[in-house]
């Protein structure tokens, strides 16, 4: 799809299911000397986010996601740290879903919602998995929030900077066994 540009792209997502104590000081700063550089989600990428999202949710029958401010918010706290890992939770005391992504070159952010939804092909509603995919198209989510870093320590330095996607679910997909109701191919 992105076939004429230079990326590394790599995703994968967890689902949160588990409560765990929260981190609620999320900090305000947009790009400090040694750390990443974040973008603060004007306009364009809030829609750039949601169109991306909901194009794919509409081909699965799931109803368009609203923005929140609140998981942008605890997404950009993740991109901060420049950690190209899952959060396992330790954002909030509540539960929320998770994709992440991180590409070299030229990686928009229509780039890094296709690596979220690039798993479509492993999913088999007869014996349903949970995946990056499903996560994207779950029918009782309804919230998204996501962020945005450039970082220098994720890949070998030779590749240059990395830019970091983090977006944030909720109510969080990826229930076991709720798949049948929620995700519709």
């Amino acid at each position: 799809m992105f076939s004429n540009q230079l990326f590394f792209a790599f995703a994968f997502v967890f689902s949160c299911l588990e409560l765990q104590l929260g981190v609620y000081a999320l900090p305000a700063a947009v790009s400090t000397t040694n750390g990443p550089t974040r973008f603060p989600p004007p306009s364009v990428q809030i829609s750039a986010f949601l169109d991306a999202h909901n194009a794919i949710r509409r081909q699965h029958n799931a109803a368009d996601l609203k923005w929140s401010p609140y998981l942008a918010r605890m997404a950009g706290f993740w991109t901060d740290q420049c950690q190209f890992k899952h959060t396992n939770g330790v954002l909030s005391n509540e539960p929320y879903g998770e994709n992440v992504a991180a590409g070299t070159g030229d990686f928009p952010i229509d780039a890094a919602v296709a690596t979220f939804v690039s798993d479509r092909g492993e999913y088999n509603p007869t014996n349903p998995s949970y995946l990056r995919f499903t996560q994207v198209v779950w029918k009782s989510t309804t919230e998204i929030g996501c962020a945005v870093s450039q970082c220098d320590n994720i890949f070998d330095p030779s590749l240059g900077k990395a830019t970091l996607y983090v977006c944030l679910y909720n109510p969080p997909g990826n229930v076991i066994g709720r798949a049948p109701e929620n995700v519709q191919v």
